[in-house]
């Protein structure tokens, strides 16, 4: 008996890496005005001994209320810009130690009056081309995928900021890893019309005996206008009364946001 296993990997940049295969840049920001087109080389090298074959699709994307992905068909959503693009070539087939760019360019078009950002997602997925000799027992193909983020950021969109909207604690949950940690949660707001990305970092005190407990950072990654829920698990094993410090710090050039709530376990 043959047994087939084909394992898609989405934006797994340590196994692309392991396997000799790099794509950059990962996200694209195109600034152009109404009826431009402007242009981003997409770079690829493959370190390997193997040959790599991809080819291109584009899907439009968003995030849920927890950060994660969500995919769409292309110009489906009112924020896509996916019909606006078009590539140099639809596929890719890079030889071993081989590297190579191809054009990925975008027509805004010449009645685009909207002043918001819009988005999509650039995939270039690997096509393992079949084999007469397959040996017998557990044969598994690893085939790679990349995402690129690709965005139209018009001129004149308001900056605006990341904001703390709520601070809880949820209590003690039991893991898909049968886990038990205590849940913590913040939400966030991006109250502009850009992209921002931040990091939240979390300080955990004993408020008896001033130990502080290490508690690891979070990034985030938020579209326009957007609302997110960042989860942090805490040890189960925590007992006594705590501060629970959380800072968000989107960069130089925003201040510092800082909620605070105190504990009892």
């Amino acid at each position: 008996m043959k047994f087939y296993l084909s394992l898609i990997l989405v934006f797994l940049n340590t196994l692309a890496h392991a396997q000799g295969i790099s794509v950059s840049p990962s996200r694209i920001f195109f600034k152009g005005e109404a009826g431009q087109t402007v242009s981003q080389a997409i770079s690829f090298s493959n370190a390997s001994t193997s040959a790599f074959y991809f080819v291109a699709n584009i899907k439009d994307w968003n995030r849920d209320s927890l950060g994660i992905k969500q995919y769409f068909p292309a110009d489906e959503r009112k924020q896509s810009n996916g019909s606006w693009l078009s590539l140099s070539d639809n596929s890719v087939r890079l030889a071993p130690g081989e590297t190579k760019s191809i054009n990925l360019s975008m027509t805004i078009p010449k009645d685009n009056k909207s002043l918001a950002l819009t988005n999509s997602m650039l995939f270039f997925t690997q096509v393992k081309e079949q084999t007469p000799d397959v040996k017998k027992g557990v044969n598994m193909n690893i085939l790679l995928e990349f995402g690129i983020q690709v965005y139209h950021v018009p001129v004149g969109l308001r900056v605006g900021d990341l904001e703390f909207l709520a601070f809880e604690d949820q209590g003690m949950v039991t893991k898909e890893t049968d886990q038990r940690v205590r849940k913590m949660m913040v939400k966030v707001k991006n109250t502009g019309q850009i992209n921002k990305d931040a990091y939240v970092r979390f300080e955990l005190t004993n408020i008896e005996t001033g130990e502080e407990i290490p508690v690891k950072s979070i990034a985030v990654a938020m579209l326009p206008e957007a609302e997110q829920w960042i989860q942090l698990d805490l040890p189960a094993t925590l007992k006594g009364r705590y501060l629970a410090v959380a800072i968000l710090d989107a960069g130089a050039q925003y201040d510092l946001k800082i909620a605070e709530k105190e504990i009892t376990y």
